[in-house]
Order: structure tokens, then C-alpha cells, then sequence
């Protein structure tokens, strides 16, 4: 097999302690850097970027450990994290060690595990579809759904090692749990399986994978990634919105109301203190989103963006009630973790900053989200969280997505023939 790995006996050279980060807005070494320049990109993506599959964000958790455990005191687990760590060394390749082995800090872990080329995607530069911290795959057709996409071998193995990593991450309420050997024995044999899984043929010699054109899509102003998302065309379109919209019944009641409609909490401890997380859904959100991400309501000509999703059964105003019910307790448990998750020293001290978040795992959905924080309140019985949602939309899956193109020339269509 031809490939830029180096071989299986490779000494690695042990992390530094880790006190010292890398910069992660210059995360990427020489080598990845010029490695885009052995590939011929469409001239729209013009000189290109790279697109991590495992955020940077993540992969400094895990780097976080390495640089702890690696070291620690002999047994099985360290061992376990040391062929993790010999294997991430082997698959990043001699230019990419050599590198890493030389910057500054020297030897880094968050450094090394940034630049896996297995975990990188060439495309174009900033993209409408950007995941933010989500998992961001490379995806191809479904040969099993017309239409439906699916994460390619490569991405279908970095996911599961991503939620292994984030199953242990979750438990002690969510302060995490990495000190047993079958974790690490876990992420060796899924990343050794994605390894397995990529493409070397026509790789060669080069140190990056080879970028994958066809799950891109180009508006003449947006790049989007596909990722699991059905796109329909204006003609599947327009049918879809004309078979939803017949005898469809009037919303507008619903326009101004501040009744809650969906409501759930999600409750933990954290720096000793008892958290409790409210999300609330209101009537006039669900207004706002059956006009936005339903083709029943959807409000033509709108705000055309680079995508729209829609909720593909949402029929009347109570089938949405019961999708934002389903949601509730799911996004209640996200807000928590991404609170958690900022690892502010006191709950109390939370910023009130608005959460927003893209290709989040909600029970049989998966949704993008915007939510505000209300109130957060101490008394003696702990902290307390308020949370309004303000919209929600399917994500990947749970719903088809149309371009901006497409659904102007669909919203054109039915004013002129309603």
C-alpha cells in the first residue's frame, strides 16, 4: 500500500506536559499547509481550505489527556495511551512529525493531532455550512435512499471514535472519566479503521487525501457541504411545497402569543454546585419557525439564505407543537453541556450570551438551534437556568434542504400560479 504514513515501528517521540498550547487560528505546519498545492481544486474554491472532521476544539480534549496520561504511572493504561499516541504519530507522517517535533511548543499534542491528515478535508474557503464545533463529514450518495447521503468509510469511523470520546467525556456529570485502558484501546482501533478505510490508491505519495468535488455545492455566492442533508431541486420542490400547502389552515392566531407550548429541564452538579436548566418554546416561536422551516407555511418571498431546511411532516401548527415537545428535553441537555462545557469556574457567573449551534444529535432529530439565556439566579437550593428558544430547524437527515437559487425561482412559481 502506498502511503505517506510511516511504518508501523516508528519511535514517537513523547508529547510534552501540555502547559503550553498552540495558537489554534495557526494550527496548521508547513507541510499539511503547502500539501493542498499537489491537488488540482475547482477554481471556485480558489486556493482552497482545510476542514477538520473532529473539531480542533475536540481534539484539544483529547490532546489534553495525552499529554497527562502519557506519562503516567506504568500499567495498562498507560499503555494504551501510548499506542494511541504511537499511532497518531505514524499516521500523520514524517513530514507532519518532523514539524511538529520542531515548533514550538516543541512535541505538542494538540499540535500533532490538529495536523492528522485523516482527519482533514479539502474544500472550499469558508463554506454557508460551516459546523462549528459538530462533527463536519465527508458524506456520498446512499445507494440505498434516492437522494439520501451517507458519511463515506473515513468519516463513518472518526464519528464513532468522536462519540466514544464524548461518551467518556459525559459521565461524572459531564467532569469526564479517561483513566480506563478501553477507551484508549477503542480510539486506536477506530482510528486504525479509518485508516483502513481511506482512499491510498489515489492519494500516492501526497500527504493530504484527495478533495472530494462532488459533495460541494456552489450558488455563485455560497459554498455548502452536503453532509447528510437531501437537497431538492427547484421542479421536487415546488411539487413538495404545493402538495403541503393545499388547504392549508391560516396560522396567524398563533403570531403574538407568549404561551408556552414545550418546556423541559435538564439538571446536573457542577464545581459542587446543583444546576437546573429550563428551556422554554413559545407559541410565537413555533409561528417563526412554521413560517421558516415548514412547507406548509413557509412565508415566500422571505430571506432567501444560502440554505433553507424544512420539516419534512410538519403538516398543521400541532404537528410542529409535538417536533418542538420532542426537541425540548434534548436541547434543554445541550444548553447544559455547552454550558458546562465553557468550564467557568462558578455556574452562577455563566455568560448571558446567546447559544446557537449547528448538526446537534436531539433524539430521532437532528437540529441547528438558536437559544437566549434569560435569567440565571443563586439561591441556597443551587443555581437555577432560564433558556428561551428562538428558532430551531432540521439538520443532516431530519429534514431536505433547498439553495437560495432554488427557492426564489419555487417562490416565484407560486405567486404566479398559487
Amino acid at each position: 500500500m502506498t502511503t505517506p504514513a510511516q511504518p508501523a515501528n516508528t519511535k514517537a517521540l513523547a508529547p510534552n506536559t501540555g502547559k503550553v498550547v498552540p495558537r489554534r487560528k495557526g494550527w496548521a505546519v508547513g507541510p499539511i499547509s503547502n500539501g493542498k498545492e499537489r491537488y488540482a481544486l475547482p477554481a471556485e474554491w480558489q486556493k482552497g481550505a482545510l476542514h477538520h472532521k473532529i473539531s480542533k476544539e475536540k481534539l484539544a480534549s483529547v490532546a489534553e489527556q495525552i499529554a497527562l496520561l502519557h506519562n503516567s504511572e506504568p500499567g495498562k493504561l498507560k499503555d494504551a495511551v501510548q499506542a494511541f499516541w504511537r499511532l497518531c504519530w505514524q499516521l500523520a507522517g514524517r513530514a507532519v512529525t518532523d514539524a511538529v517535533r520542531d515548533a514550538e511548543p516543541k512535541v505538542s499534542a494538540h499540535r500533532l493531532l490538529w495536523n492528522l491528515p485523516i482527519n482533514l478535508s479539502l474544500g472550499p474557503l469558508s463554506p454557508a455550512t460551516d459546523p462549528g464545533q459538530a462533527f463536519d463529514p465527508d458524506t456520498v450518495p446512499d445507494p440505498q435512499t434516492p437522494g439520501g447521503r451517507m458519511l463515506d468509510g473515513v468519516s463513518a469511523k472518526l464519528h464513532e471514535l468522536e462519540q466514544r470520546w464524548d461518551a467518556a467525556s459525559a459521565v461524572n456529570d459531564g467532569q469526564g472519566d479517561f483513566s480506563t485502558p478501553a477507551l484508549w484501546e477503542d480510539l486506536t482501533t477506530l482510528l486504525r479503521a479509518a485508516h483502513e478505510a481511506a482512499d491510498q490508491t489515489t492519494r500516492e505519495d501526497r500527504l493530504l487525501y484527495p478533495p472530494m468535488p462532488e459533495q460541494w455545492l456552489y450558488d455563485t455566492k455560497s459554498h455548502l457541504r452536503k453532509g447528510t442533508t437531501e437537497f431538492l431541486d427547484a421542479a421536487v420542490g415546488e411539487q413538495r411545497f404545493r402538495e403541503a400547502r393545499l388547504n392549508a389552515p391560516s396560522i396567524e392566531a398563533h403570531k403574538a402569543s407568549g404561551t408556552a407550548l414545550a418546556t423541559a429541564q435538564a439538571t446536573t452538579t457542577y464545581q459542587g454546585k446543583s444546576v437546573t436548566l429550563t428551556v422554554t418554546i413559545t407559541e410565537e416561536v413555533l409561528h417563526h419557525v412554521a413560517e421558516r422551516h415548514t412547507f406548509t407555511f413557509f412565508a415566500f418571498p422571505g430571506r432567501p439564505r444560502p440554505i433553507t431546511t424544512l420539516w419534512p411532516r410538519v403538516r398543521t401548527f400541532a404537528d410542529l407543537t409535538t417536533t418542538a415537545g420532542e426537541l425540548a428535553p434534548h436541547l434543554a441537555a445541550i444548553c447544559l453541556a455547552h454550558l458546562v462545557g465553557l468550564e467557568s469556574a462558578d455556574p452562577a457567573r455563566w455568560p448571558w450570551e446567546d447559544i446557537e449551534l449547528v448538526q446537534q444529535p436531539a433524539g430521532k432529530h437532528c437540529v441547528y438551534f438558536h437559544a437566549g439565556v434569560e435569567s440565571i439566579e443563586e439561591d441556597p437550593a443551587g443555581v437555577t437556568v432560564d433558556i428561551a428558544i428562538k428558532t430551531f430547524a432540521p439538520n443532516g437527515p431530519s429534514g431536505p434542504g433547498l439553495l437560495r437559487p432554488d427557492l426564489v425561482t419555487i417562490g416565484e412559481a407560486l405567486k404566479a400560479r398559487p
